[in-house]
């Protein structure tokens, strides 16, 4: 119930000041005969409602399965004809927002002929768009725009249900550098995974400020593009390489999955106890499990 007050300073005159006790204890005196009135008449309702915090829709917490939305999965859409796919049942939480991916499959291959990862995060409440990998960045931040616009258009399924603030790119062998490339031009990127993929000239991460990924293995042959990569001095970004043992250039995608969406969870979604998988010794990505570990400048 709202309670309002008016106190007439007039009818108080023999007073010459008024004593105001703020909330820390300190004092402010106004003299009377310079005050009309003091009215306290304000009521709940035309009070500003304190704002809530945006939440990420997740779902799931086991990354080695899949999660418990079904999804659509969209063929021939947007710039790229690629793959959308999506959870059938979006948030009605104005205050909560889907996480939104894009992958870049490896050279060769079509939208969908690496759907794994796609579904998997589809099935936790990510928006994922992934179409034929080219070596130009650019490519893919016309994917981000296109999202975008969806989530700006009110006629739009998607619309003000994403974050488009903080987006995250991943890709395989040749669809891991267009990745990295979209990194260096798209702000919106806040992380990157490349699977079995880096840079020719090791240069291409020499630029990044994000979290950013590399999986390969011993007997993968981009190896070297890989650990190359990482291994440039000039490297600002918090970086993490995982070796996972003999295994060769098919991994990232196929068994390297778990590995991405638990990434892309941790940097996209705000689950901080995953950090300790990557950057922890004996953490399930962190020289134990098969995998060997180098992490700097986190």
């Amino acid at each position: 119930m709202a309670v309002a007050f008016l106190l007439s300073i007039g009818s108080y005159a023999d007073y010459s000041r008024m004593r105001v006790v703020l909330n820390d204890g300190s004092e402010v005196f106004y003299d009377t005969r310079d005050v009309n009135f003091v009215d306290f008449d304000i009521v709940a309702e035309e009070l500003e409602p304190e704002p809530q915090a945006i939440k990420m829709y997740v779902r799931g917490d086991n990354v080695d399965v899949d999660g418990p939305c079904a999804y659509e999965w969209k063929e021939n859409m947007g710039p790229g004809n690629g793959v959308l796919c999506y959870p059938k049942e979006l948030t009605s939480n104005p205050n909560e927002r889907h996480p939104v991916v894009i992958f870049c499959p490896g050279g060769g291959e079509t939208p969908g002929s690496q759907p794994v990862l796609i579904k998997r995060l589809a099935s936790m409440g990510f928006i994922v768009y992934s179409q034929p990998s080219t070596w130009e960045g650019a490519d893919a931040k016309k994917a981000f725009d296109w999202i975008e616009q969806m989530n700006n258009d009110p006629a739009a399924r998607f619309y003000n249900k994403l974050n488009m603030e903080r987006v995250g790119v991943c890709g395989h062998s040749q669809g891991g550098v267009m990745a990295e490339g979209c990194a260096n031009i798209d702000s919106r990127v806040a992380t990157l995974m490349l699977m079995n993929s880096g840079d020719f000239s090791h240069a291409g991460a020499t630029k990044l400020t994000i979290p950013t990924g590399f999986i390969t293995g011993h007997t993968d042959m981009a190896y070297d593009n890989a650990v190359g990569d990482y291994g440039n001095r000039d490297n600002k970004a918090p970086m993490w390489l995982g070796i996972k043992g003999n295994e060769g250039h098919g991994y990232g995608p196929w068994g390297g999955v778990p590995t991405v969406v638990a990434w892309m969870r941790w940097h996209l979604c705000g689950e901080e106890f995953r950090r300790a998988d990557f950057l922890t010794n004996g953490g399930a990505y962190c020289n134990a499990n098969g995998w060997e570990t180098q992490f700097k400048n986190w």
